[in-house]
């Protein structure tokens, strides 16, 4: 038997019960292959449609320190990126793309969605000095 916190004790076939529903949730989960490719790298998955920058890099393991060093920008500066409501699309571009995704927007009409063109507006290789300044 395994002690339940407070409460007395878990019974083997409690424990067997418990383990198999973690087993099959987890089975479930893991059937979504980005699901899978995150619980891979031993970190949750993102599973909202919307998110903040800061649970996109954890969720993509990733640290302040390793974006910075992508971005050529400081820690700090990532910090304050992540807590900001409102950035330019090619600073998002540039977050997005050091965690190791693209961005895409999509304008959303009542009867149809598009996906907007942003490709002309974002350099290729932004030049971090320029972005700090502007």
């Amino acid at each position: 038997m395994t002690e339940k916190k407070g409460t007395g004790a878990y019974t083997d076939e409690e424990w067997e019960k418990a383990s198999e529903r973690v087993r099959a949730i987890r089975k479930q989960a893991t059937a979504n292959p980005v699901a899978a490719a995150a619980e891979a790298r031993g970190h949750a998955a993102i599973t909202n449609r919307v998110q903040t920058l800061r649970a996109i890099r954890q969720a993509r393991g990733l640290t302040q320190q390793q974006i910075s060093a992508q971005l050529d920008i400081s820690q700090a500066e990532v910090s304050r990126m992540e807590r900001r409501n409102n950035l330019h699309l090619a600073t998002l571009a540039r977050f997005i793309r050091a965690t190791g995704g693209r961005l895409r927007i999509t304008a959303v009409f009542d009867d149809q969605e598009t996906e907007v063109s942003i490709g002309d507006i974002l350099p290729v290789n932004p030049d971090p000095v320029q972005q700090r300044t502007s």
